[in-house]
């Protein structure tokens, strides 16, 4: 099942390199445009998503804001804060720049039917979940 897991993470990185050079974009700043179409985050919250500093992730949506890709308006959770959010145009061309992808993962689920792709939808948040709870774990020191 690791394997599985490490070859579906290649490609998928793969994916995220062919779609941040279909945009013109650096790899980190196409994951932040990725993030920012499931709904606006704060600077704060960009940076932790991406492992960026704070300065990389201003410079990070100061490019984004230049290309039409993004748009910052005030927090209304934090009066001092600001939202980043994804434009129309960003989810347009990230949608155009994965159809692949998407139409075939569609295909795939059409073909084992809804309640079959219900259950690998939860298995693969489940391994997810696994992956992020190992992670932190690692990150603690308590690997080993």
């Amino acid at each position: 099942m690791i394997a599985a897991m490490r070859q579906l993470q290649a490609e998928l990185d793969r994916v995220d390199r062919a779609t941040a050079g279909a945009l013109g974009l650096a790899r980190s700043d196409c994951r932040a445009l990725i993030m920012l179409t499931e709904g606006p985050l704060t600077p704060r919250a960009l940076a932790a998503g991406l492992g960026l500093t704070s300065g990389s992730v201003t410079a990070l949506i100061d490019r984004l804001a230049a290309r039409g890709f993004v748009t910052r308006a005030p927090d209304p959770a934090d009066r001092r804060g600001v939202l980043v959010a994804a434009t129309p145009l960003a989810a347009m061309r990230l949608q155009v720049a994965q159809a692949p992808l998407a139409e075939a993962v569609g295909r795939l689920a059409a073909r084992y039917g809804t309640e079959k792709s219900g259950a690998v939808g939860q298995q693969i948040a489940d391994v997810a979940r696994i992956a992020a709870w190992a992670a932190a774990r690692i990150e603690q020191g308590g690997a080993g």
